[in-house]
């Protein structure tokens, strides 16, 4: 990921040995040593770069802090005159940093990375099933789009009017997937192993749901947008 450099990295107590002279020198920054700047260990998570335990409540203005604290250390500008392994470093420890900030910043994402993390991904579309107690409504949505899509110019607007006050609803509960989703953020930080895996299955449920919503809401806006009677919609 970040070049040869990294393949000799070995840990230390403190640190890491660095790439070029082997003095200890911590990771992300340079070396105290020889100045030179030290990748981040192979592997490193998205907590780690950011220099945070691995917590889903998270301060946001402390994260933004980190990220342009890092940023400005690893900019690749800074190293554009240094050797090609330091560049390549700089680049990929920049890249890393991005990466981390972009999926922590999103408690959604936050989420969606540490269950990948823990082998529980939601994997392919296949995964987001309708909730139980929306099924017999979406199947009433399916049916009163494909009327629209052959309704009489007097019959459509009222059909458009079911599908809009549907779509506000389900926009509505989606809302809520994510209000449940971190409000389980302090039972996973606080419990002990067994309590986070029922967490993460309780949350990888939620996020199905948002992820099953998502795509009704995207189907109800595309059928909306197409005209029932030959002209332009509502």
């Amino acid at each position: 990921m970040f070049g040869e450099p990294i393949v000799g990295m070995m840990s230390e107590p403190n640190g890491s040995k660095c790439w070029s002279c082997g003095a200890v020198a911590p990771a992300g920054d340079v070396c105290p040593e020889c100045g030179r700047l030290q990748p981040f260990p192979a592997g490193s998570g998205h907590w780690d770069v950011l220099g945070l335990e691995r917590r889903l409540v998270l301060d946001r203005a402390d994260l933004e802090q980190r990220f342009h604290r890092l940023n400005r250390r690893l900019h690749p500008d800074y190293f554009r005159l240094r050797a090609p392994d330091e560049q390549a470093i700089s680049l990929g420890a920049a890249a890393s940093v991005n990466t981390a900030y972009r999926a922590l910043r999103d408690p959604v994402s936050r989420v969606e990375y540490l269950l990948e993390l823990e082998g529980m991904g939601l994997g392919t579309a296949g995964q987001a099933k309708p909730p139980a107690d929306l099924f017999e409504e979406i199947l009433e949505l399916q049916e009163t789009r494909m009327e629209l899509q052959t309704a009489d110019p007097e019959e459509a607007p009222a059909l458009r009017a079911r599908l809009e006050a549907a779509r506000s609803e389900l926009e509505g509960r989606r809302a809520g997937t994510e209000a449940a989703l971190t409000a389980c953020f302090p039972e996973w930080d606080a419990g002990d192993d067994a309590a986070r895996r029922r967490v993460l299955g309780r949350m990888r449920d939620i996020l199905a749901t948002r992820a099953y919503l998502r795509t009704v809401l995207r189907d109800l806006g595309a059928a909306l947008t197409v005209p029932s009677d030959g002209g332009q919609p509502d």
